[in-house]
């Protein structure tokens, strides 16, 4: 496994090369290129590091394989063209892990903009809603200065792409530079695991953030009818639910339409701020997520900074996500109560992440990056099957005890 590991890197490297540049196609049409060459090693056997657990579920490293290009590497390519000097056209695909370990390239983006006043555009089409502080390049690693944004925020909300429209708007009022972005749009049918989907109707939101010198403050929020379809849900919750309501079992009758993601409200709310004077700088973001389904409300955030001294850049990040949902059921028969509980079960993400890292960039838009994290979970309460945080395909043992894993991590970023 790791001979076709470097066998991949190997080819993929043929992509670095100093003459790299932004590809003038003419008829006012550009291509741009992005992408991560990565390698990932961790310390435990017993479960699997993912970068998204809400989007990659075979693949990681750990238990699949000791060391792997899964959870980092990515490659994308943006066709930008100028129609007229007020319209412009931008097409997106990005080809990373996903689901079962599939590489196929994803549209990620292919939205018209238009300018309607000198500060301000609105864009229509495939977009990718203002949900983070990091939303517009979220893919572009070179951007930031660790090898990935910290899952346990960026893994919370996972949306990565809506068919809608929104608007930017770039105010000045005196040295304040204003961006606000109300959206609004549906994203349908996102993968996820165990053959899940999820659909967001209706996503009504916003993002606004002020820069004065050095500093910026951002919020963000977003309102939407989530319907979740799952197989798993369906044979394993709904199914017992219903065989127990129709015995008499008015809890069960009752918490069937309560927990079911069938069009429920859910929303997610982010406040984040950073500062950077060139030489150093320190970020955080912290956001928490509702819902009137069966997923879990939670809270995540994280906080990073670092300094350049020339071509490095050392840089040291805390990140966390909690669960504050139930983590049992108690209001019910035996049954019922096992088989909310079971569900319940399957959401406990709680972890916490400690990194220590340096980048070196060896050209103007190449750079290379190493990485430890040290990531520790818990079972919630002391419950078993709670212990495995944010990893996947995670043993008994796992999920049963207390973790500290180690990830090891080296990365080339590149822009053209």
């Amino acid at each position: 496994m790791i001979s076709k590991t470097l066998c991949r890197l190997t080819v993929l490297l043929i992509a670095l090369t100093p003459d790299a540049y932004a590809l003038d196609l003419g008829h006012d049409v550009s291509l741009k290129g992005f992408g991560t060459l990565g390698i990932a090693n961790s310390s435990t056997g017993n479960a699997d590091f993912v970068a998204n657990n809400t989007q990659q579920f075979t693949g990681g490293v750990g238990r699949t394989n000791s060391l792997g290009i899964s959870p980092d590497t990515k490659v994308g390519l943006q066709i930008d063209w100028q129609a007229t000097s007020r319209l412009s056209i931008t097409s997106q695909a990005v080809s990373k892990q996903g689901m079962e370990n599939s590489w196929v390239p994803e549209l990620q983006m292919a939205f018209a903009k238009f300018k309607l006043l000198p500060d301000l555009d609105i864009r229509a089409g495939r977009l990718r809603p203002a949900i983070y502080m990091l939303s517009d390049y979220l893919d572009v690693n070179y951007a930031n200065p660790w090898i990935r944004p910290p899952s346990e925020l960026y893994s919370s909300a996972s949306i990565t792409r809506m068919e809608g429209v929104d608007f930017l708007y770039r105010p000045q009022t005196g040295p304040v530079s204003w961006l606000i972005q109300p959206y609004f749009g549906t994203a349908n049918n996102i993968p996820a695991l165990n053959n899940t989907s999820y659909t967001l109707k209706n996503m009504l939101g916003g993002n606004i953030s002020a820069s004065l010198d050095d500093f910026t403050l951002r919020a963000g929020y977003v309102h939407d009818y989530l319907t979740i379809n799952s197989p798993l849900y369906n044979t394993q919750v709904a199914l017992p639910l219903n065989t127990l309501c129709k015995r008499g079992d008015k809890v069960a009758c009752a918490e069937l339409p309560a927990i079911a993601a069938d069009g429920k409200d859910s929303s997610y709310t982010s406040v984040g701020a950073s500062w950077d004077n060139g030489n150093y700088f320190i970020s955080g973001e912290y956001g928490w997520l509702t819902s009137k389904s069966y997923l879990p409300t939670s809270t995540q955030g994280y906080i990073t900074g670092g300094a350049r001294f020339g071509k490095f850049t050392p840089y040291i990040m805390y990140s966390q996500v909690g669960n504050n949902s139930a983590k049992s059921f108690t209001g019910g028969s035996p049954l019922t109560n096992t088989v909310i509980t079971a569900l319940y079960d399957n959401f406990t993400n709680d972890q916490d992440t400690k990194t220590l890292g340096l980048r070196y960039d060896i050209l103007k838009n190449i750079d290379i990056k190493a990485q430890w994290d040290r990531i520790d979970t818990a079972p919630a309460f002391g419950l078993p099957g709670t212990g495995q945080g944010m990893f996947v395909n995670a043993t008994p043992a796992f999920k049963n005890g207390a973790n500290t894993v180690d990830i090891f991590s080296v990365a080339v970023d590149f822009v053209f």
